[in-house]
Order: C-alpha cells, then structure tokens, then sequence
C-alpha cells in the first residue's frame, strides 16, 4: 500500500527530473524518478502529483522530458 500523507506536486519534487534546460512550470514534462515507479518510466508534468512526494529540487538530465523518457534517473 502507498503511503499518502506526504501528498504534492512534482513541481517542487526531488524525484521529478527535467531536461537539463527545461523551465519550472506547471505545463513542463519530466520524468518521475522515485525508485519503486522508475521501471514505468512515468512521464509527469509540473502540475501532476502523488504521495511519494518529497520537497527538494528536481533532477536534471538529457531525455528526462522525451516522450518515452531516454534518461537515467541521476539520484
């Protein structure tokens, strides 16, 4: 069962990776890079969010916003 207590938007999310130019924002793409959901390769916007959700500054790398995302996760 996942935990939702920690609930916010990938925005302000440390497991939300952008392209390494990519502006914040509520409309830009990235790519989840939370452990358990990385085999899915999710593909999330600033304005998505979920429960595994931990305040920090997202990841940058090269492919995160590509849809399907080509990026490694870099944390």
């Amino acid at each position: 069962m996942v935990e939702t207590t920690n609930w916010g938007l990938c925005l302000k999310c440390k497991w939300w990776q952008l392209e390494p130019e990519a502006e914040l924002g509520l409309a830009t793409h990235g790519l989840c890079i939370e452990q358990s959901l990385q085999p899915y390769l999710l593909r999330v916007s600033g304005g998505s969010g979920c429960g595994l959700f931990r305040e920090g500054v997202p990841a940058r790398a090269a492919g995160s916003g590509e849809c399907p995302p080509t990026a490694r996760p870099v944390r």
